[in-house]
């Protein structure tokens, strides 16, 4: 059984920060805000592995050069090396997503 979830996206994120933080102006907190989402886009794109503590680890990988299946026709393909993002999420996250199961 496939089980829906809900999902948000950064304007729902920001719509949600902006309500829960009023020590600032929306102006600056949107700055805030923002710029965590930089720092954190620049440095995966420079490979660097990011630790967010009780939440989770990005890390950037490179996969190699590998042939695969186009699933249509059967053919062999090549695919070209890559880098990939990958999260592992904190145990702290991991209890708090499975605790109502």
């Amino acid at each position: 059984m496939k089980i829906r979830t809900p999902k948000k996206n950064k304007s729902d994120l920001l719509e949600a920060f902006l309500q829960s933080e009023t020590d600032l102006t929306p102006k600056i907190n949107e700055a805030i805000f923002n710029k965590f989402f930089e720092i954190l886009k620049n440095n995966i794109s420079k490979h660097i592995t990011i630790e967010l503590r009780n939440f989770g680890i990005f890390k950037s990988k490179f996969m190699e050069p590998r042939f695969g299946t186009d699933p249509r026709n059967k053919k062999k393909i090549y695919i070209p090396p890559k880098w990939k993002v990958t999260f592992k999420t904190s145990e702290v996250i991991n209890e708090k997503l499975n605790e109502k199961i």
